[in-house]
């Protein structure tokens, strides 16, 4: 909602000619559903995905289940998809039913003067061979794996060391911080020294880590087409992937890295040790990786092909039926979806009222606290009903207070939820006719990155 109040705000001084997306949580349900200028969206990683195989503790509910059909719409109504692999296009054409050939698979860009084997170099070799991984220290990344096949090339290559630049995350086997656990396991095999652990480096840094490796390494359970993959090839460095996601596009097995199952520390270490041991085979690979990166990944070529798309999309809009989905006008959007989303609070209020006692309890505890006066209304009007039924006619001042009361529930509901800007903003929202008006300023507050 944040990103259509804001994309109006923009469009409305300087019309925008076409709009790219991601796929991802349904960022483009409004402008594929309003049709209102050309819509492209670039896949990354789809929510179905997540649920798929059960990343990040994402699980097949109603509301994950919602966010998938959200972003259906979406891919079905865009005048031009992209993917930056086959993988990925190959899922989302199982998953939403379009055709192969509405999918364009362009090769993500990266720039090669920055991203380049020549420059400064971060960390010293003093005659050690290093292996360098760059992602979140979480479950997805495989960094797991990539630890414990820390001693066996250790055993193989004793004058190795690994430098693993990512955040910290509680996604670690035992749940709890991925970090503690990697820490924990390298104490246990007596690798700690051999593993030096960063959580941060700017991206501005990010090239001279990867010019200091030997060998970079992206042991993923699932990756679409990671950006430390691509920028490890365009510095000249041989890559170990594994085969889940489109790893394998980029980083070719046995032409610019080598390509492994993942899950598999046995197989991960069989690979480093490999390269590590192989210098030749290294070099060659790094060569490779080079070249493909800029013959294919060169940003300066990907910029003019995509703009050779957004043409594309452009045709595409004008030739479709225009016919937008809904059908009430772009200003009422958010108003329509704002009272949806207020019903559905209300609805799981109610129902939670009815079935926790102690719900209600905290509820009532929780108003009387902070709306004194709203609560000791609320139950006079709710006593005088019971009292005197539903239907009686009541006082003026009874029936005054009633409505009072009616106009607090919708911040009364969203406030026990969890909602309340929700709410807060549909108050406002009457008597609003265009999108520039009062209605685009109290979507959200202005300049959030929310």
């Amino acid at each position: 909602m944040a990103l259509w109040k804001r994309f109006f705000e923009v469009h409305s001084e300087n019309p925008f000619d076409v709009v790219e997306i991601p796929e991802h949580l349904a960022a483009g349900l409004f402008h594929s559903m309003t049709r209102t200028v050309p819509l492209v969206i670039t896949l990354h990683t789809p929510h179905s995905k997540f649920i798929h195989d059960s990343f990040h503790g994402v699980t097949p509910s109603f509301d994950n289940r919602l966010i998938c059909i959200m972003e259906r719409v979406g891919i079905s109504l865009a005048d031009l998809l992209i993917s930056p692999s086959d993988n990925l296009a190959r899922f989302i054409v199982e998953d939403t039913g379009c055709s192969p050939e509405s999918i364009n698979v362009i090769r993500t860009p990266i720039d090669t003067r920055k991203f380049c084997p020549d420059g400064h170099q971060a960390l010293a070799s003093e005659g050690t061979k290093t292996v360098f991984f760059a992602g979140r220290l979480e479950e997805r990344k495989g960094i797991q794996f990539l630890i414990e096949a820390v001693p066996a090339i250790v055993q193989k290559v004793p004058n190795v060391q690994f430098v693993c630049v990512g955040a910290d995350t509680p996604t670690a086997p035992d749940g709890g911080s991925m970090l503690r656990w990697l820490n924990q396991r390298l104490a246990e095999t007596n690798c700690s020294s051999r593993v030096k652990i960063i959580p941060h480096i700017p991206l501005s840094e990010m090239p001279d880590y990867i010019r200091s490796a030997d060998i970079c390494v992206v042991p993923s359970l699932y990756d679409n087409a990671p950006l430390t993959c691509i920028e490890a090839l365009a510095c000249g460095k041989p890559v170990v992937a594994t085969t889940a996601g489109g790893m394998s596009e980029y980083a070719v097995h046995q032409e610019r890295g080598l390509i492994v199952p993942p899950k598999s520390a046995e197989a991960l270490a069989e690979a480093i040790t490999t390269l590590l041991l192989d210098d030749k085979k290294r070099l060659e690979f790094g060569h490779n990786a080079r070249q493909f990166a800029e013959s294919y990944l060169n940003l300066s070529i990907k910029a003019e092909e995509r703009i050779e798309l957004y043409q594309q999309a452009t045709q595409n809009f004008s030739s479709k039926n225009s016919d937008p989905i809904y059908k009430r006008g772009t200003e009422r959007c958010l108003r329509d979806s704002l009272e949806v989303l207020c019903a559905y609070e209300q609805m799981l209020f109610e129902t939670l009222c009815k079935q926790s006692l102690a719900f209600r309890l905290r509820h009532w505890f929780r108003l009387l606290r902070k709306r004194p006066r709203l609560c000791l209304a609320s139950n006079f009007v709710t006593t005088y009903r019971k009292v005197f039924g539903s239907h009686a006619k009541a006082p003026a001042f009874i029936m005054k207070m009633e409505e009072k009361i009616d106009l607090q529930k919708k911040h009364q509901f969203s406030e026990t939820l969890g909602f309340a800007s929700f709410t807060e903003q549909l108050a406002h929202f009457s008597g609003v006719q265009k999108p520039s008006d009062k209605l685009l300023e109290t979507v959200s507050t202005p300049g959030s990155r929310d």
